[in-house]
C-alpha cells in the first residue's frame, strides 16, 4: 500500500481495524521492566517489532507506534527529553519495517503530557505546542502515515496537539478523548462538545478510547450517536478489555477476546469507522474482532462536513439550527467605566460578575472586548479568556482587530469561538486569514472596506459579498461567517434601520448567517430597550441569526407591548425624528438601572463565603483583611473559607461544578488561608491532623494528587507532600518521622496500583497508626476495601474520608 493515502481509505467501505495495547504486551514480554517504554525503540527494537507483527498477523490494518509517552515533556521524567526526535523517529521506523509489503498503515501515537495546561495548571500553551510539534516531526520522519492523538482528558491539550500535528507534518490526524462514567472528560467536556470541537479544528477522525470497557463506551456512543453523525466526520473507538482488577500484584482485565469482539463489533452497527483495542487487549482480541467485523463491508456515503458548532469547554451550540443566538454585550469597557478601571488595575470582579449574570439571563455566547487605551491588551485578553473558560459554560466571542491579541487568546481557549471581526479591507483579511485557517473559528464579517461604511443597503451587500468570496478563496466557507451589516444609529441616520433590514434579508435569503450589534440602533434616545426590542423583532422577521445585546433588557419573541409598537413606528419612518416616541417618555429621563441590594445577613463572612464558591481569588486578601477587624482568624477560617469550600464540594459531587471551577475555588480559599495562617499559628490553633501524600512508585502523574493536597490543606490539615513516583521505603519513613495519622496515595496507572497494597501491608505488619486513603483514575472502592484502605473517589471525597478518619480517632 502506498504511503499517505489514509484519507482515501477513510472514504472506502468497511471499518478500519486498529491494533490493541502496546503496554499490555510489553508487560507480558518484559515482566521485570520498569523504565521508559519509549526507550525500547532504541534499546530493544526487536520486542517492539515482534508486537507489531503479532497485531498485523491478527488482522490490524493500522498499528500504533510505541510512542504514547514520547513527547519531550513526558520523556523529561526519565531524563530523555534530549532524545525526543530520535525516539519518535525510531518508533515510526520500527512500525514502518513491520508493515513492509503489508496492506497496513503506520499511526504515530501521541498521548497526553500528564500536566494540566494553563489556566488550570502550569503548562504554557506554547510549551505544550512545542513538545507535541517535536514529537510529530519525529514520527513523520520515521515514516508514519497518520498521527493519532489519544487518551486525552483535557480538550485544550487535545486541540494544541492537533494543531501542532497538522501544522508540522501535514499528515492525517485522528484525535481521541477519554471519558468518565458520567459521559464527560475529567475537565468537564461532554462527548458532543469535545468531538465537535476537534472535528472543526481539522481532525480527520474523532472518537473515544480507554477509560472503560466496550459496554460503557457503547452506551456513551449510543446516547450521542444521532448528534455525532451530524459532524459528518469518521468516528473511532478503542476500548479497554473491561476494568482491571489487581491479582497477585498484576492488573488483570475481565473481558476476554470473544466477548470483547462481540461487544466491540456493535460499534460498526452505529457506523464507527476505526475500531480497535486499548488497555488489556492483545492480538487474540484483535483477531477475534477482525472476524466479527468481516460482515460490515457495505458502502457508506459520507455526508459533507460543514462548520456548525460553536463551543466552549462545556457546551456546544449548533449554529445551523435556526435558533436565534443571544450574544451578551456587557464584557466591553466602552461605556462601562467600572470594567475599564478594573482592566487597568488588573482586577477581574466585573468580568466574573457580568459573565455569570449574562449566562443566567440566557446568553448563548459572551462577547469579550478589552480595548482600553494604555493597557497590555494582549495579556489582558489572555487573562480574561483564562478566567472565563472556567467561570462560565457559555462559548465566547473574542472581540479585537489585533491579530496578536486574538492569537494569544485562541491558544488558551478550549473550544471553537467566534472572532469579532474581519472586514472587507485587504489589510484586515491578510492579517486574520492565517488565524482563521490555523484555529478553525467562526468569524463576524463586517460590511466595511476601504470605502467606509455605507448607508445604502446595496453598497453594504456588495461589500459583504466580496468579503465572502475572498474568504472562500482561502478555504473559509460561508457557514463559518456571520455577516454584520453594521448598525447605524437611527437617531443620526434616519432610514438606516430599513436599509440594514434589507441587508439582513438579502444574506438570510442566500443561507448566510447574519449578526448585528443591536444597541447601536438606539443611541441617543430614551428608554433604549424598547427601540432595541422593536428592531430585533423586525430583524428576526427577515432572518437575523444572532445579535450582540444586553441580555438583561432585550427579549426575542413574544407579543410587542405599546412601547415596542411606538418604537417600530419610529424605525419604519412613521414617526419622523422620533417625536412621538420621545414625547411618550418625556420626563422619564434616561434608562434607569437597578442597584444590586444586599440583605442585612450578607456580612463580610458571607461575602468571603461567596468569593470561595465563585473562585474569586483576586479580591480575597483585602476582604479577609477587612474581616479581621471584627472577627477572629478561626471564625473566618471555619465560618467563611471552609464553609465556602464545602459548598463547592457539594456542587462538584452533584455534577454542577467540574475540575476547573473546583481548582479556582480552592485557589481562592488558599489565598485567604495564607493570610490567616500566621495568625492561626500564633493563637495556637491546632491543625486537624497531619497527612503524608504522594503518588506511588512508578507513577509520575500528580495532577489529582496536587488537587487533593491543596484541598486538604485548605480544610485545616497539615500536609507533607512527597511528590510523585515515591519509593515505598521513603513513604513509610515519612510516616514514621512525621507521626502522620493519615497517608494518601494516588495512582493513575494499573501497573502501579500494586504499590498501594504493598504500602498497606507494611503499615499493618509494623503496626503503624496511620490510616491509608487511596485514589486515582484506576482505583475503585472495591480495591480500596480489599487492601484495607479508605477510598477517595475524587478530591472532595478524599477530604471527607480524611475528616471521618480523624473524627473516628
Amino acid at each position: 500500500m502506498s504511503k499517505r493515502n489514509f484519507k482515501e481509505r477513510l472514504r472506502e467501505a468497511g471499518p478500519i481495524i486498529l491494533d490493541g495495547a502496546m503496554g499490555t504486551m510489553l508487560f507480558q514480554r518484559l515482566p521485570g521492566f520498569s523504565g521508559c517504554f519509549e526507550s525500547l525503540n532504541i534499546d530493544d527494537p526487536g520486542s517492539i517489532l515482534a508486537i507489531h507483527g503479532a497485531y498485523l498477523d491478527a488482522g490490524a490494518e493500522v498499528i500504533l507506534t510505541n510512542s504514547f509517552g514520547g513527547s519531550r515533556i513526558k520523556l523529561a521524567e526519565y531524563g530523555l527529553e534530549g532524545r525526543c526526535s530520535e525516539i519518535n523517529e525510531a518508533a515510526a521506523a520500527i512500525a514502518r519495517r513491520a508493515v513492509c509489503n503489508r496492506k497496513a498503515f503506520v499511526a504515530g501515537s501521541m498521548g497526553p503530557t500528564g500536566m494540566l495546561m494553563e489556566p488550570m495548571g502550569e503548562l504554557r500553551a506554547d510549551d505544550a505546542y512545542a513538545s507535541f510539534a517535536e514529537q510529530a516531526r519525529g514520527l513523520a520522519r520515521g515514516g508514519a502515515d497518520l498521527l493519532v492523538i489519544e487518551t486525552m482528558t483535557d480538550l485544550l491539550e487535545a486541540m494544541t496537539a492537533l494543531r501542532a500535528a497538522r501544522a508540522e507534518t501535514g499528515l492525517p490526524v485522528v484525535c481521541s478523548m477519554s471519558f468518565e462514567d458520567n459521559g464527560r472528560t475529567v475537565t468537564g467536556s461532554d462527548m458532543l462538545t469535545a468531538l465537535a470541537t476537534l472535528a472543526e479544528n481539522g481532525a480527520d477522525a474523532v472518537g473515544a478510547n480507554c477509560s472503560m470497557g466496550p459496554e460503557g463506551l457503547y452506551r456513551l456512543y449510543a446516547d450521542n450517536i444521532d448528534r455525532l453523525r451530524e459532524l459528518c466526520t469518521p468516528m473511532t473507538v478503542w476500548a479497554n478489555a473491561g476494568m482491571p482488577a489487581m491479582v497477585d500484584g498484576r492488573a488483570v482485565y475481565s473481558v476476554g477476546p470473544e466477548r470483547y469482539a462481540r461487544r466491540t463489533a456493535m460499534f460498526a452497527e452505529l457506523g464507527l469507522k476505526i475500531i480497535g483495542g486499548c488497555c488489556g487487549t492483545t492480538p487474540e482480541h484483535i483477531a477475534a474482532l477482525t472476524r466479527h467485523l468481516e460482515p460490515f463491508r457495505e458502502e457508506k456515503v459520507p455526508c459533507e462536513r460543514r462548520y456548525r458548532w460553536i463551543t466552549s469547554r462545556f457546551r456546544a451550540i449548533d449554529s445551523s439550527s435556526g435558533e436565534f443566538l443571544r450574544i451578551g454585550e456587557r464584557l466591553n469597557p466602552t461605556a462601562r467605566k467600572k470594567f475599564a478601571e478594573e482592566l487597568k488595575a488588573g482586577q477581574w470582579n466585573f468580568l466574573r460578575d457580568e459573565s455569570r449574570k449574562q449566562e443566567a439571563e440566557g446568553a448563548h455566547i459572551l462577547d469579550v472586548n478589552v480595548g482600553v487605551p494604555g493597557i497590555d491588551e494582549e495579556g489582558t485578553m489572555a487573562k480574561c479568556i483564562s478566567i472565563l473558560s472556567g467561570a462560565v459554560k457559555t462559548p465566547l466571542m473574542i472581540d479585537s482587530d489585533n491579530h496578536r491579541v486574538l492569537e494569544g487568546a485562541l491558544k488558551l481557549y478550549p473550544g471553537v469561538p467566534v472572532i469579532n471581526s474581519v472586514s472587507g479591507k485587504i489589510k484586515s483579511i491578510e492579517t486574520l486569514l492565517p488565524l482563521l485557517e490555523r484555529y478553525g473559528t467562526f468569524v463576524v464579517g463586517l460590511c466595511l472596506d476601504e470605502t467606509g461604511i455605507h448607508r445604502e443597503a446595496e453598497k453594504r451587500i456588495a461589500v459583504g459579498e466580496r468579503l465572502l468570496d475572498m474568504l472562500a478563496e482561502h478555504g473559509i466557507g460561508r457557514e463559518r461567517v456571520y455577516i454584520d451589516p453594521l448598525m447605524l444609529a437611527e437617531s443620526a441616520e434616519p432610514g438606516s434601520a430599513v436599509e440594514t433590514l434589507k441587508v439582513i434579508a438579502h444574506f438570510a435569503g442566500k443561507g448566510v448567517k447574519t449578526s448585528v450589534g443591536l444597541s447601536n440602533i438606539s443611541f441617543g434616545l430614551p428608554r433604549r430597550k424598547h427601540i432595541n426590542n422593536a428592531f430585533l423583532a423586525m430583524a428576526l422577521e427577515r432572518g437575523l441569526s444572532a445579535a450582540i445585546i444586553n441580555t438583561a433588557s432585550v427579549h426575542a419573541g413574544g407579543e410587542a407591548g405599546e412601547e415596542e409598537k411606538a418604537a417600530r413606528d419610529f424605525l419604519e419612518g412613521r414617526d419622523p425624528r422620533a417625536a412621538l416616541y420621545i414625547a411618550r417618555f418625556a420626563g422619564d429621563g434616561a434608562e434607569k438601572t437597578a442597584a444590586a441590594v444586599k440583605g442585612d445577613s450578607c456580612d463580610v463572612l458571607g461575602t468571603i463565603y461567596g468569593m470561595v464558591v465563585e473562585g474569586d481569588a483576586d479580591a480575597m486578601a483585602p476582604k479577609v483583611e477587612e474581616a479581621l477587624a471584627s472577627h477572629g482568624p478561626e471564625e473566618i477560617m471555619n465560618n467563611a473559607l471552609i464553609r465556602g469550600l464545602e459548598k463547592v464540594g457539594d456542587l462538584y459531587s452533584a455534577g454542577e461544578f467540574f475540575l476547573p471551577q473546583m481548582i479556582a475555588s480552592a485557589q481562592a480559599m488558599k489565598t485567604g488561608f495564607e493570610r490567616l495562617k500566621p495568625l492561626l499559628k500564633k493563637e495556637g490553633i491546632e491543625k486537624k491532623g497531619r497527612v503524608v501524600i504522594c503518588t506511588v512508585r512508578g507513577d509520575v502523574h500528580d495532577i489529582g494528587k496536587n488537587i487533593v493536597a491543596m484541598m486538604l490543606e485548605n480544610h485545616g490539615f497539615e500536609v507533607i507532600d512527597l511528590g510523585k513516583d515515591v519509593e515505598t521505603e521513603r513513604v513509610i519513613e515519612a510516616v514514621k518521622e512525621s507521626g502522620a495519622k493519615l497517608l494518601c496515595l494516588s495512582s493513575l496507572l494499573t501497573t502501579t496500583m500494586g504499590e498501594m497494597e504493598a504500602v498497606s501491608n507494611i503499615i499493618k505488619k509494623e503496626g503503624l497508626p496511620a490510616r491509608l486513603i487511596v485514589g486515582g483514575a484506576v482505583v475503585t472502592r472495591d480495591y480500596a476495601e480489599k487492601i484495607g484502605a479508605l477510598y477517595g473517589e475524587d478530591a472532595v471525597e478524599a477530604v471527607k474520608a480524611a475528616q471521618r478518619a480523624v473524627n473516628e480517632g
